[in-house]
């Protein structure tokens, strides 16, 4: 009796297992023109949140927020630098879990678009390529036409798929749809064996219980080039378009099916020196509205932003002024949530707008986080860059070369890179012209005998400096990657062709790799610093030496905060050995960088903060030296150009 008690039960629980898998799916209906969700209509309203521009602390805050907003799905992109940061070595733990954010959004009724790659641009560094790629100078991105390139690409697949695929809808996950490429009409190469390639590839591993999508700006050339029949295309366009006549022209590549603007830009995205970027609410809402009543489908991009912590900056380039302009560290995109994840105006009448078209969740919105002011910090200068030289590259280099290699060649990624040579004898005591022929990438501060003479910047083309040469014949270069073009090109960094000294090319280069992150290893001796060595830095000569500056403040509150820094000019800044990322007051827009709670722990006292000040610090007089942590950001200052050179947005 036991055992056909037990057979019945498996029996029961097969039948229910069949029919829950033969309910679930999430497919176009080509006939009525729209998504059927387990046979029903359906059309989403979803928000762009990435994962890897919001700490793993705030992911539940910020979906609960998007969905009180009135969202039924999130959208991410999925940013392959990150995950495997070094050929062969995969990352998928804390903010990089991107598993674990979409069970999250899973577990609080979100559906889930993915934006796979391998590229997505997302003004994220390099478009989110690893820089690995572009170690042998000759590779190919996006295109068939390199063997190497799609090798990488199936190698790295074949690892995400895999993770991806439990979690389709199909599969009883909340995946609904997954974005093959990324607005691949708007690069040169228009090579549709190239998406049918990574359309193959996909399918591979995901099978044929999903929807694969393109997305290309509402025009009728990009669409032809980013778009193949087998994959469903859609575009974007902003709250200035006319969504009917974007809409007719998706209709020329998909005939039938859903109405789609996978980015609707609520606001945009901000670089250094050009005004910060914002969009009206009302004129956002407006178009919204006109999307929902002609039964579309839409994701807003972004919903929150979020930040570019560390070195991950993408940039664009301004092809008429060949001049790089490389985001801002905040990208705050004035969305609907901001940058620290507070809900706006703009997400208030987003919310009501959604509201005429679409029955809201019964629930709260979540209350903003708490901001908290420290105050000032006093900071003194610890020690020199190139002091500091010789903990930043352990455990690597220098790599001895006849001619200076590229960053991505001796296997750095990010951050700063130093190059050293003997200056000939001939220059003994002498006036000298220094010259990069080819591209320096990006930044440069020249240094003669370790005192700083001079500072390039690699756009455009060649870049000629005076330099005055004494007794000490050593020639020091301070490259400073300011982030790759995000536009899926090859953009290595340092210095990419040969040095000058007046007409003598300069041979038998030391190559320094860099990382920062060497600065808070636990055995490394780099803080503190005596009160004798403190001293001799404060009396230094030569106040513009790219310098470390250290300061000290309790924590008694876990709240997030800003970090202001009046007086500093340019720089990377660390709170407890975490990388916020760069700051540029004297350029703007930005002012503040952004201090999320989990960075500062009360049980972590005293918290300390540490700032590579690269060109000029206000620290003359000791009462100046001082950073100051505030509750209010600023990300809307005045601009100034970079470099001397007029910019343009």
């Amino acid at each position: 009796m036991a055992a056909g008690l037990k057979y019945l039960l498996f029996f029961f629980a097969l039948v229910y297992a069949v029919r829950f898998s033969e309910s679930r799916s999430f497919v176009i209906d080509y006939k009525n023109d729209c998504f059927l969700k387990d046979g029903e209509p359906f059309r989403y309203i979803s928000g762009s949140l990435h994962y890897f521009r919001v700490p793993r602390f705030y992911w539940k805050d910020r979906l609960m927020k998007m969905k009180a907003g009135g969202l039924n799905a999130v959208q991410t992109y999925v940013a392959w630098n990150i995950h495997e940061p070094v050929q062969g070595q995969y990352n998928f733990e804390g903010d990089a879990d991107v598993v674990s954010f979409i069970e999250l959004a899973n577990s609080l009724g979100l559906l889930v678009i993915v934006r796979a790659g391998p590229y997505i641009c997302a003004e994220w560094e390099f478009g989110g390529y690893p820089p690995w790629l572009v170690k042998n100078t000759s590779i190919i991105l996006r295109s068939m036409d390199n063997h190497q390139y799609t090798t990488y690409v199936q190698s790295w697949m074949g690892v995400l798929l895999p993770k991806l695929q439990p979690l389709l809808y199909a599969n009883g996950g909340p995946i609904i749809s997954v974005q093959v490429e990324n607005e691949y009409g708007s690069y040169f190469a228009c090579d549709h064996d190239y998406l049918k390639f990574l359309e193959q590839l996909f399918r591979q591993y995901l099978g044929n219980d999903i929807i694969l999508f393109t997305v290309d700006g509402d025009s009728e050339a990009d669409l032809q080039c980013g778009t193949i029949p087998s994959l469903y295309a859609t575009v974007d366009f902003g709250a200035s378009t006319d969504p009917a006549k974007a809409f007719a022209v998706m209709r020329k590549f998909s005939p039938h099916g859903p109405l789609v603007n996978t980015e609707f830009y609520p606001g945009w995205l901000d670089r250094w020196s050009v005004p910060h970027q914002t969009r009206p609410a009302s004129m956002v809402a407006s178009t919204l509205d006109k999307i929902l009543s002609m039964n579309a489908s839409v994701n807003f991009y972004m919903y929150e932003g979020g930040t570019n912590f560390g070195f991950m900056n993408g940039a664009g380039y301004n092809k008429s002024a060949h001049f790089l302009l490389p985001s801002i560290t905040s990208y705050d995109y004035d969305a609907p949530l901001t940058e620290a994840g507070d809900t706006t105006t703009k997400f208030r009448i987003l919310k009501e707008t959604i509201a005429k078209h679409e029955k809201l969740p019964v629930m709260p919105v979540p209350a903003n986080t708490t901001k908290f002011a420290y105050g000032k910090v006093q900071m003194s200068r610890i020690r020199t860059f190139l002091e500091a030289l010789p903990i930043l590259y352990l455990p690597f280099g220098p790599v001895n070369a006849t001619f200076p290699l590229t960053m991505e060649q001796i296997g750095q990624n990010y951050g700063f890179i130093v190059y050293r040579t003997k200056i000939p004898d001939s220059f003994y005591q002498s006036s000298a012209t220094l010259s990069v022929s080819g591209l320096l990438r990006d930044r440069a501060i020249i240094y003669v005998g370790q005192v700083r003479q001079a500072t390039m910047f690699g756009y455009p083309g060649n870049q000629t400096v005076p330099l005055d040469i004494g007794d000490f014949l050593q020639l020091d270069i301070l490259v400073e990657n300011m982030g790759r073009l995000s536009g899926g090109t090859d953009d290595a960094k340092g210095i990419l062709g040969n040095v000058t000294l007046s007409g003598t090319i300069l041979l038998n280069w030391q190559i320094f790799p860099t990382n920062l992150e060497n600065l808070f290893a636990e055995d490394s001796s780099f803080l503190p610093l005596s009160d004798e060595h403190k001293t001799e830095l404060s009396n230094m000569d030569d106040s513009f030496a790219p310098s470390f500056f250290h300061g000290e403040f309790l924590v008694n509150s876990s709240s997030d905060t800003f970090l202001q820094l009046p007086g500093w000019s340019k720089g990377q800044a660390f709170v407890n050995g975490f990388n916020l990322g760069r700051y540029w007051p004297v350029v703007g827009p930005q002012i503040t960088l952004f201090v999320p709670a989990n960075v500062l722990s009360i049980s972590q006292n005293p918290a300390r903060v540490v700032l590579l000040e690269l060109d000029s610090a206000p620290c003359e007089f000791p009462e100046n030296c001082y950073v100051e942590f505030v509750s209010t950001p600023s990300i809307n200052g005045s601009v100034h150009p970079i470099d001397g050179s007029q910019i343009e947005a």
